[in-house]
């Protein structure tokens, strides 16, 4: 998993840069944006699928041991993988009957989906940077908890965040984040 570190560093680099310069350079559409994303329908059914479908793939690749025959369901002669039936049917529930604020939740669960990857190409580098990364994905960690459990604290904070001067401020340290774990993901991390 070391040889990912660089391209982990470099995409969550390229993103907290790209989020940066659109706060600095359009902060109109960037406020609608943030305003419309708590209700905002496509991005729940895209972040729901997204999450439901990388779970379907965890449980299919861990070893379940003696519960390994649950992964089948058996009709008769017919057996069906059970994630076959079971995500689909979960999506549609969950998009359903759990549709307010889908999309701050479905963020902060994307959040948690994506700290293990990025923790596991971390832990065996042998440069101590590494914990520039580890650090901010323990941050993302705490933020996805966060927005599953209230995910209307997402417009409180990022109305913290994003509104008047505190926005420029905002806008600089993250691209500043940005641009270190891009110099680190192709200088340090490639080691």
């Amino acid at each position: 998993m070391i040889a990912m570190l660089p391209y982990i560093g470099l995409g969550v680099g390229l993103s907290l840069l790209g989020l940066g310069l659109w706060s600095l350079t359009g902060p109109a559409s960037f406020r609608r944006t943030l305003a419309a994303f708590p209700r905002h329908r496509i991005s729940a059914i895209l972040l729901t699928v997204v999450n439901a479908l990388w779970v379907a793939w965890l449980i299919e690749q861990t070893p379940l041991g003696r519960f390994e025959g649950w992964k089948t369901l058996a009709f008769g002669e017919l057996s069906i993988p059970t994630l076959w039936v079971l995500t689909p049917l979960s999506i549609w529930l969950v998009i359903q009957f759990m549709d307010e604020l889908l999309a701050p939740r479905m963020l902060g669960a994307l959040f948690l989906l994506a700290a293990a990857p990025a923790l596991d190409a971390a832990r065996w580098h042998p440069s101590p940077w590494r914990l520039v990364l580890t650090s901010l994905v323990y941050i993302l960690i705490v933020w996805g908890v966060v927005l599953l459990l209230s995910p209307y604290r997402f417009r409180h904070s990022m109305d913290a965040l994003w509104t008047g001067g505190r926005r420029i401020w905002s806008s600089i340290v993250v691209m500043g984040l940005g641009a270190w774990l891009i110099f680190l993901s192709l200088t340090v991390y490639p080691t």
